[in-house]
């Protein structure tokens, strides 16, 4: 019986290692030099030079506001209520001991402390706003109410006739919508000139606070309906309007009363429309004698009716003597302001109303420096009331 041998595998011969090598250095050389020979023989060497220029727009300058530019932010008064505007308190630093010491001295008087006083003939301020017991709660928070005392003769600024002068008031509105220019109208124009403001004036309290602690009475001003009314302008919505009910009129007078206290009585914006129309003047005129305040109005359109439901109810009253600024053209303005100083010869106490445009604080201020060769004496609206 023959032996069986397992079965042998066969060899194999395979490829030497250095022919793999060389075939793999031949295929990498040719794809490196392959793509350089094509562009060498088929391109353009110029395509590869970084050449040429673009045209850019110039970038617009960005405007930025500094602090003392920018009509939005305010600007809190530290001193509010306790220094009035214009003085300047470090004049008046007393000793305990009444020795005047100069302020910056580097040698004093005293080591004891030293008050800040004002001399009573520099303090213009008003009395400061709220007075209490002048207010009644109305749904949007305190609104004036007539009592035992009023708001009428709490925040008007006094006055005292001079001897041989005629009076005449000036009221000037619009303030509170532009800071720079309300500012400008509070310590440019004298106390006795009557400031009102825009009811939807943000900050309102504020601008009421400082015109009275630099002396102003002030007026809040009333939009009211007229020919060219605009719903979409501000304050529009609170608007007394003839359309609307007597039980809504009154909720938007008591809103706008309610904005802030301080103000002696309030003035007409617009209402032509409102004011004409006995039905719906009547119950604005009723209402208003139930909050002591004082109403004016620019005298810029008839209303017939007015004084007559004012004396019915015991409201005071007065019809200004219209515009001095229906156009801020300077000369406009002069030749309104010099009517208004012929008529104060035969009226008892004439009124102007204007608006805080520049061209019409520059011609104001000129007009006033004329009043004492005039014999008149520039007085408080609030004066003028009956």
């Amino acid at each position: 019986m023959s032996a069986k041998h397992p079965t042998r595998r066969s060899a194999l011969n395979l490829p030497s290692r250095r022919k793999h090598v060389a075939l793999a250095t031949l295929v990498l050389m040719g794809g490196l030099l392959l793509p350089v020979a094509t562009v060498s023989l088929f391109g353009n060497p110029t395509d590869a030079r970084a050449e040429g220029s673009v045209l850019v727009a110039k970038l617009p300058t960005l405007a930025t506001l500094s602090p003392l530019e920018d009509e939005t932010l305010a600007t809190p008064d530290l001193l509010a209520g306790d220094v009035p505007e214009g003085v300047n308190p470090t004049d008046a630093l007393v000793s305990s001991n009444s020795d005047m010491d100069a302020v910056g001295d580097s040698v004093s008087k005293s080591n004891e402390p030293k008050t800040i006083t004002i001399p009573i003939d520099q303090r213009r301020a008003l009395r400061s706003a709220p007075i209490p017991g002048l207010t009644r709660q109305s749904s949007f928070g305190p609104v004036p109410n007539k009592g035992a005392s009023n708001a009428l003769a709490a925040y008007k600024r006094p006055y005292t006739q001079k001897t041989g002068k005629r009076p005449v008031s000036l009221i000037i509105g619009g303030l509170g919508v532009h800071r720079r220019l309300t500012q400008d109208a509070i310590q440019a124009l004298p106390a006795d000139v009557t400031l009102s403001f825009a009811a939807h004036s943000v900050g309102l309290q504020d601008w009421i606070d400082m015109a009275r602690a630099d002396g102003h009475e002030v007026l809040i001003e009333i939009p009211m309906e007229s020919e060219g009314f605009d719903p979409s302008e501000p304050g529009a919505d609170r608007a007394l309007r003839v359309s609307t009910s007597e039980r809504e009129m009154k909720r938007n007078l008591d809103w706008i009363l309610s904005r802030a206290q301080g103000y002696a009585g309030v003035i007409n914006f617009n209402g032509d429309l409102f004011l004409r129309r006995t039905d719906v003047a009547a119950p604005f005129i009723d209402h208003l004698s139930k909050t002591g305040l004082g109403f004016i109005t620019d005298g810029s359109f008839q209303t017939p009716s007015l004084s007559a439901l004012s004396r019915s109810v015991g409201q005071p009253f007065k019809t200004g003597n219209g515009l001095i600024d229906p156009d801020p053209i300077p000369q406009v303005i002069s030749a309104r302001l010099a009517d208004l100083t012929k008529v104060a010869s035969t009226e008892p106490h004439p009124l102007g109303v204007g608006f805080y445009y520049q061209e019409t604080l520059s011609e104001v201020t000129k007009w006033i420096a004329t009043l004492e060769s005039e014999g008149l004496q520039l007085a408080p609206a609030t004066a003028s009331l009956k």
